[in-house]
């Protein structure tokens, strides 16, 4: 087992966690319309869901003698709120297919336990994704 590969793989998903962490908070921010409140607090409770992602994945990061990265991506942030929430739906889809290889990369370092936490997160993400797809109607 590398962990030196396992350890830049979860870091790679780190960044994308601390990133949408980010996004969500700033999205519950700044939504306006007539379905504000409802779709402010879906925002909120998935950047609630993003940062537990963000803790699981930094712990086993220093459990296998690495240093978890604090780094986000800038946060993609539209004028219109409806773009809010197709911005977040794609993003979900893109660290679906994300997740899917990360989960490859680990257990192909005999990495069970990185794999399981992987699992573990791409089910939830997948859960997002269908959560924003409903506000769409899509």
């Amino acid at each position: 087992m590398d962990n030196k590969k396992i350890i830049e793989v979860l870091n790679k998903a780190l960044t994308e966690e601390i990133t949408a962490l980010m996004q969500y908070i700033q999205h519950h921010y700044l939504y306006k319309g007539s379905n504000a409140i409802s779709v402010r607090e879906l925002f909120k409770k998935l950047s609630f869901k993003e940062m537990d992602h963000a803790y699981a994945l930094g712990e086993r990061i220093a459990t296998l003698g690495g240093m978890p990265t604090t780094r986000p991506n800038p946060p993609n942030v539209p004028k219109k709120s409806v773009d809010m929430i197709k911005v977040n739906l794609q993003d979900e889809k893109d660290a679906i297919v994300a997740y899917k290889e990360w989960i490859k990369a680990v257990d192909g370092e005999g990495d069970h336990t990185s794999r399981n936490i992987l699992e573990d997160l791409l089910a939830d993400e997948e859960e997002h994704a269908a959560e924003l797809e409903a506000l769409l109607g899509d």
